[in-house]
């Protein structure tokens, strides 16, 4: 697969693929992670990094991009045109099982967070935050885990209102589970944060 496309490397915040868009190429992720990013106001269903492949269904199905995929900070990709990639999944029937298992699986997780989207906005929250991390998008210290996200950017991929999640950072920061800074938050309380996720705790108890 390598041979077969060219490498792309992107600041954060770069749009590879747009919403609505009729483009057919497919994204190889070398380095780094992205959102995908569905609706009016946008909101982040999923984060995918190194390893994962975005956009694969677009030469398949022919039809308009589904989501928005953007940088989150530098990322790498190789780019492959959609009917090489075509060509690739039809000579290689290990890829194509491959690619209908991930297609699968990102049903499953999609239905998953139709499931959590029932969950207390809190624990959404928590669960958000434990992903992230599952997903190398914190940075590790002394202190803990950061994460470079906005409040904005944790209201889209919870899917709750941003007012919600102010009110919910500031509790979690009165019960010394979390700081916060400039498009920062840092995890004090890692056991504290999974017992919300859990559904065993809250930060008003």
């Amino acid at each position: 697969m390598e041979s077969k496309g060219q490498v792309l490397r992107r600041d954060g915040g770069h749009t590879f693929i747009s919403e609505g868009e009729t483009t057919d190429f497919v994204l190889l992720i070398r380095k780094g992670h992205v959102k995908v990013v569905v609706g009016r106001p946008a909101r982040i269903v999923a984060v995918r990094g190194p390893g994962d492949i975005v956009g694969e269904m677009a030469p398949i199905r022919r039809k308009p991009r589904s989501a928005s995929v953007i940088a989150l900070g530098e990322v790498e990709v190789l780019h492959v045109p959609g009917p090489v990639w075509v060509e690739f999944l039809y000579a290689n029937p290990r890829a194509m099982h491959a690619q209908l298992a991930a297609a699968d699986e990102r049903v499953d997780q999609a239905t998953r967070k139709v499931a959590e989207s029932e969950l207390a906005a809190e624990q959404r929250l928590a669960k958000a935050l434990l992903e992230l991390m599952d997903l190398g998008l914190a940075n590790e210290s002394t202190d803990g885990p950061t994460f470079v996200f906005s409040q904005s950017d944790l209201a889209s991929l919870t899917g709750a209102s941003l007012d919600s999640v102010k009110k919910i950072v500031r509790a979690f920061r009165e019960q010394k589970i979390i700081d916060t800074g400039r498009r920062m938050l840092l995890v004090r309380d890692l056991p504290y944060l999974r017992a919300i996720a859990s559904g065993d705790r809250t930060a008003s108890l």
